[in-house]
């Protein structure tokens, strides 16, 4: 019932010129999604309109449908220079978030790395959607080819050793999961 997107990209510092482009694009998306059973989820990526939480929060009230949600991305919020993406941006956003990417990354680097290893808050996130109630789902997105201590693994490996670091901190919280 999902289908990620994004919300286009805009050159480097002219986000904002292109603002109402976009917001119309998303519509137009929304307008077709609507009475289908889909949700459309706008994920935060690097360079694109909603990469930060307050042009991702412009998004969603600006394109306005009950089937247009967001998916939260902290280790792409950290790759985007939100220093610490849950307190800048889970209260902003929680109404709206519909699914959660589990990967971290450092924000010196923006090195992707496994849940609760980097700036990314996952652990305070984690704690709060589970307060909140949050029943949804969360994917995992590992992307740990760059990382020095997963480098060596197997693709597979890499899913394995992301998977048993987010059971691990999920169990750390004391948060059930199936």
């Amino acid at each position: 019932p999902f289908i990620r997107i994004f919300s286009f990209y805009v050159p480097e510092g002219e986000a904002e010129r292109y603002r109402d482009e976009v917001i119309g694009r998303l519509r137009a998306l929304a307008d077709e999604a609507e009475g289908t059973g889909i949700t459309l989820v706008h994920e935060n990526e690097k360079h694109i309109y909603g990469d930060i939480p307050s042009r991702c929060l412009d998004l969603v009230k600006a394109v306005d449908r009950p089937h247009f949600r967001l998916a939260w991305d902290p280790a792409n919020f950290v790759q985007c220079g939100v220093r610490r993406p849950f307190d800048e941006g889970y209260a902003l956003l929680r109404p709206y978030i519909a699914y959660v990417h589990v990967k971290d990354a450092h924000l010196a680097t923006g090195e992707v790395t496994v849940a609760g290893a980097g700036d990314g808050q996952v652990r305070e996130t984690v704690r709060a959607l589970a307060a909140s109630g949050y029943d949804g789902f969360c994917s995992l997105e590992p992307h740990l080819r760059r990382v020095p201590a997963y480098a060596e693994l197997s693709d597979a490996q890499k899913f394995v050793a992301a998977a048993r670091a987010f059971k691990n901190l999920l169990a750390e919280e004391g948060i059930a999961w199936s």
